[in-house]
C-alpha cells in the first residue's frame, strides 16, 4: 500500500485499490467484534436515535450510512442475520489491528488526491471505517469493566489515543484538500453552457478530487460515533465548523458546502455535498446535547440557514441524482426536527399549536419552502425520487388512522391539524406560486410533475368541504400556468395540463368560467392530437366540463362529436405497402433532431418557447383526419359512461338518450368499416377497447336491443384473419377481448348466437378457448405472472 502514491506514474493503482478494499472489510469486521459497538447500536434504537444504516450504499462506506454511490441498496436478510451472530472478540494490546491503525493514516493522507478516482473512492470508504473503529474503541474502553489487568488497560488506552491522533490527522488532511479545491475557480451553473443544454461542457464526471473529498468527509463524520457528545463525537470536536459566520476563520466550511450543493456545475459534487450535510445532521442528533440540537432548531443558526438554502436548491435540481440526494437530506432534516420537537413538547397531540400539524410546528419558517418541494417530488418522473418522496410524506403526515394502502395528501379530521391535507391547505399560497413557477421550468419532467400536482390540488383540496376555500383565491393563477402548458413541446406535459384543467372545472366551476372558451378550444385541439393518450385525456377533460356546466356544455361537445366522427372518410387512400415503404424511407429520417429521455433532451438545444422537452413543435408531423375520429370515440365513451340514463348519471339535467346516441353510434360503425388507409386498423382497435365500457354503462337490455347489431359484423371480421383483411394482431386481440367482455354482459349463449347467424361462431369458440388457457396459466404458479403479483421496480413475486 505504501508504494501506491500518485506521484509514481509507473506504479499501477489496482494493488492499492485491492488493499484498501481489504482494509475496509477488515476494519468493519473488527468494529463489529467490539462489545460496546453492538450495545451502542441497541442503545440508539432504544433512545429513538437515527438508525438509518440501510440508507447507505451497502458498499462499506464506514458503516453504510452515507448516501454516496447511487440509490439505496437495502441489506439482505442473510447479511443482517450474519451481523447478529458475530462473536464478540475484543482486541488485545498486541492485536495487529493497532499496527494497521498506526500505518493507515499516512497511506490515506497520501492518496486522498490520487489520480485514479476509483482509488479516491476507496480511500473515502477506508476513512469511514477507520473513524468508526477508532471512536468505537473509545466507547468500549470508557464503559468496559472486563479489563482487570491495569497494564493491559493502559496499553489499550495508549493505542486508542494514537488512533485518535491518526483520525484527527486524516480529518485535517481532508479539510485542507477540500478547502484547496473550493478555492479553485470553476464555472458557475448560471454561466455553464451545459446547464442550458446548448453547450458541450462536461458535467457528468467528478470535479478533480472534490467529489471524493466530500465522500471522505461524509464517511468520516458518519464514522465518528462517540457517545453523548464526548470524544469521538464530530459535532463536539468540531463545533466551530457548525456555528461559523462567513467572516470567521472557519466560515469557509458551511459556505463551501452550500456552494457545492447549490452553485457547483458538477452534479456529482452537488449530490456528494448533500450527503455531507446529511451526516452532519446525524452527528447533531447523535450527541443528545440540547446545544447541538439548537443548531438545527434555531432559525438564526448558520447551519440551519445553509440547510435551508441547500434544500431549496437540491430538491428542485434539474438532475434526478441531485434531487434524490436532496430528498434523502430533506427526510433526515425533517425527521430530526420532528424528534426534537416531540422530545421538548411531549407526544401529546393537543397543545398551543393544535390547529397545525406537528410538521408545521417543528419546521417553522422552513414550511413555505419545504412543503411545496416535498409535494411536487411525489410526482417526479424519476421513480427513485418519486417513491422515496411518497414514503417520506407518509412518514411525516401518516398516522394510525389511515388505511395501509391510502396514498395522497393523507387527510384525517382525527389527526392534528388535518394531516397533510390541512398543511397543504394552510400553505396554499407558497404551494401555488411554486407550482406555477415549475409549470414553466426548463425540465420537461418538472413541468409534468407540476401539472400532476396542480391536478391533485383541484381533486383533493378543491373538493374537500373544509379546505376548498383555501385554494379558491389561487385558481386563476394555476389555470394560467396550465394554459401555458397546453403549448408545451412535451406531450406528457400537455396531457397532464389537459386533465388538470378538467378537474379544476369540477371543483371551481364559476372561477373557471371566464377561461372556459379558451379551455374548450384547447381541449378540442388536444382531441385531435397525434398521441392517442393525449386524445383520450382530452376526452376525459371534456367529460369533466359537461359534468361541471351541464346542458350548455353538452351541446358544444355533441357538436364536436358530430363534426369529428366522419373525419376518417377524408383520410387520403394509401396501401399498406406504401405506408411501410414510407416508414422505412431513410431519407425521411435523416438529418432530423436527435432526442434523448434525460435532462438534456432535446440534445444541445431548446425548442419552441425556450423549454427543454422530449418532443418539439418545430419537428412535427401533421395531424391526420382519422385521429379526429379516434378522439371522438373516446369522447363518446366519456358521455356514455357518465350520463347513460336517469338512474345513473352525474347530472340529473344531462341524459344521453337513444335519440342522440343511436345516430352517432350508427355513424361510428359506418366509419369503422372503412379500410382504404392503413391506420384504419388502429381506429378499430380503439373502438373495440371502448365498446365494452359503453355497453356496461348502457346496460344489458339497451345495448343488446339497439346497438349490438351495429358492430357484430365488424367484430366478426376482426376475430381472425380468415377474410384476408390483413388485420393486425393488436386489432385481432382487441376484438376477441371485446367479444368476451360483451358476452359476459349479455350472456355467452346470446353472443354466440348472434355470431353464428353470420357464420363466425367457430372463431368465437376459438377465442374463448384461448382465453380459458390464459386464465389457467395465470392460476398456475410459476408459469404466468398475474397483474397483482407483478412489480416493475422489484423482483417478481410468485407464490409456491
Amino acid at each position: 500500500l505504501g508504494s501506491g502514491a500518485s506521484s509514481d506514474a509507473t506504479v499501477r493503482w489496482e494493488p492499492l485499490a485491492v488493499g484498501l478494499r481489504l482494509i475496509v472489510d477488515y476494519l468493519e469486521k473488527r468494529t463489529s467484534e467490539l462489545p460496546q459497538s453492538a450495545q451502542l447500536s441497541a442503545a440508539a434504537d432504544e433512545a429513538g436515535d437515527y438508525n438509518d444504516e440501510d440508507e447507505g450504499t451497502g458498499l462499506g462506506t464506514g458503516g453504510g450510512g452515507v448516501y454516496a454511490e447511487g440509490p439505496r441498496i437495502p441489506k439482505t436478510a442473510a447479511e443482517t442475520a450474519a451481523a447478529e451472530t458475530l462473536k464478540e472478540l475484543p482486541p488485545t494490546s498486541s492485536a495487529p489491528v493497532f499496527q494497521l491503525m498506526t500505518e493507515l493514516p499516512t497511506i490515506l493522507n497520501t492518496n486522498v488526491e490520487h489520480a485514479e478516482p476509483r482509488v479516491r473512492s476507496l480511500v473515502a470508504q477506508a476513512v469511514g471505517a477507520y473513524a468508526r473503529y477508532a471512536t468505537s474503541l473509545l466507547n468500549w474502553l470508557d464503559s468496559s469493566s472486563d479489563i482487570t489487568d491495569a497494564s493491559e488497560r493502559n496499553k489499550l488506552q495508549l493505542a486508542a489515543e494514537h488512533a485518535q491522533v491518526g483520525r484527527r490527522n486524516i480529518h485535517a488532511t481532508i479539510l485542507l484538500s477540500l478547502k484547496s479545491h473550493l478555492d479553485m475557480k470553476e464555472p458557475s451553473r448560471e454561466n455553464n453552457p451545459s446547464a442550458a443544454s446548448d453547450g458541450a461542457l462536461d458535467d457528468t464526471t467528478g470535479w478533480r478530487a472534490l467529489e471524493t473529498n466530500l465522500h471522505a468527509l461524509a464517511s468520516y463524520v458518519d464514522g465518528c460515533v462517540g457517545k453523548n457528545g464526548g470524544d469521538g463525537s464530530y459535532v463536539n470536536e468540531e463545533a466551530a465548523l457548525f456555528d461559523s459566520a462567513d467572516t470567521d476563520e472557519n466560515g469557509w466550511f458551511l459556505t463551501g458546502l452550500q456552494h457545492c450543493c447549490v452553485v457547483h456545475v458538477n452534479r456529482h459534487v452537488r449530490a456528494a455535498a448533500a450527503a455531507v450535510l446529511g451526516v452532519l445532521i446525524k452527528s447533531c442528533m447523535r450527541s443528545r446535547d440540547p446545544s447541538h440540537e439548537d443548531l438545527l432548531v434555531d432559525e438564526d443558526s448558520p447551519f440551519r440557514l445553509v440547510l435551508k438554502e441547500t434544500l431549496k436548491g437540491t430538491l428542485a435540481d434539474n438532475w434526478s441524482q441531485v434531487r434524490m440526494a436532496g430528498s434523502v437530506l430533506g427526510r433526515r432534516f425533517v425527521q430530526a426536527l420532528l424528534k426534537i420537537y416531540k422530545s421538548r413538547n411531549g407526544d401529546d397531540e393537543d397543545g398551543e399549536d393544535e390547529d397545525l400539524t406537528v410538521f408545521e410546528s417543528a419546521a417553522g419558517d422552513l414550511v413555505p419552502m419545504l412543503l411545496p418541494r416535498m409535494c411536487l417530488n411525489r410526482f417526479y418522473l424519476a421513480q427513485g425520487v418519486k417513491l422515496y418522496s411518497q414514503e417520506t410524506w407518509k412518514e411525516v403526515f401518516g398516522s394510525h388512522t389511515h388505511a395501509a394502502d391510502e396514498d395522497g395528501l393523507h387527510s384525517s379530521v382525527e389527526s392534528r391539524g388535518g394531516g397533510g391535507m390541512g398543511a397543504v391547505a394552510r400553505n396554499a399560497a407558497p404551494l401555488c406560486r411554486y407550482y406555477s413557477k415549475m409549470c414553466d421550468a426548463d425540465n420537461h419532467a418538472v413541468r409534468e410533475a407540476a401539472c400532476q400536482g396542480v391536478a391533485e390540488l383541484a381533486q383533493k383540496v378543491g373538493q374537500h368541504p373544509l379546505y376548498a376555500d383555501y385554494l379558491s383565491p389561487y385558481v386563476n393563477m394555476l389555470l394560467q400556468a396550465l394554459l401555458m402548458c397546453f403549448h408545451d413541446e412535451s406531450w406528457p406535459v400537455r396531457d397532464e395540463a389537459c386533465l388538470a384543467c378538467g378537474t379544476f372545472c369540477i371543483a371551481y366551476a364559476e372561477e373557471c368560467r371566464p377561461e372556459l372558451p379558451t379551455l374548450f378550444e384547447r381541449w378540442t385541439e388536444q382531441l385531435t392530437d397525434q398521441i392517442w393518450s393525449v386524445r383520450e385525456d382530452a376526452a376525459c377533460a371534456l367529460g369533466d366540463a359537461v359534468t361541471a356546466y351541464g346542458p350548455e356544455m353538452l351541446e358544444k361537445v355533441l357538436a364536436v362529436i358530430r363534426k369529428s366522427l366522419p373525419a376518417a372518410k377524408d383520410q387520403p387512400p394509401m396501401s399498406r405497402e406504401e405506408y411501410k415503404k414510407l416508414q422505412n424511407d431513410v431519407s425521411a429520417h435523416t438529418g432530423n433532431q436527435v432526442y434523448s429521455c434525460g435532462s438534456l433532451a432535446p440534445k444541445l438545444r431548446k425548442g419552441g418557447a425556450g423549454r427543454i422537452g422530449c418532443s418539439s413543435c418545430v419537428v412535427d408531423r401533421p395531424k391526420q383526419p382519422w385521429e379526429a375520429t379516434d378522439g371522438a370515440i373516446y369522447l363518446l365513451r366519456e358521455l356514455c359512461t357518465r350520463f347513460p340514463n336517469r338512474d345513473d348519471t352525474e347530472r340529473e339535467d344531462v341524459i344521453l338518450g337513444d335519440n342522440i346516441l343511436l345516430p352517432l353510434m350508427t355513424e361510428l360503425a359506418d366509419v369503422a368499416r372503412l379500410s382504404h388507409y392503413p391506420q384504419s386498423d388502429d381506429l378499430r382497435t380503439t373502438l373495440f377497447k371502448q365498446l365494452p365500457q359503453i355497453a356496461e354503462a348502457m346496460g344489458k337490455r339497451r345495448f343488446k336491443g339497439l346497438y349490438l347489431d351495429l358492430f357484430i359484423e365488424l367484430l366478426s371480421k376482426n376475430l381472425d384473419d380468415r377474410h384476408g383483411t390483413g388485420a393486425s394482431q393488436l386489432s385481432i386481440h382487441a376484438a376477441g377481448q371485446c367479444c368476451e367482455e360483451i358476452a359476459k354482459l349479455i350472456g355467452f349463449g346470446i353472443m354466440r348466437g348472434r355470431l353464428e347467424a353470420i357464420g363466425c361462431d367457430d372463431a368465437f369458440d376459438s377465442v374463448m378457448e384461448e382465453r380459458k388457457r390464459e386464465q389457467a396459466m395465470i392460476a398456475t404458479p410459476g408459469h404466468f405472472i398475474g397483474r397483482e403479483a407483478f412489480s416493475p421496480f422489484g423482483p417478481t413475486v410468485v407464490s409456491n
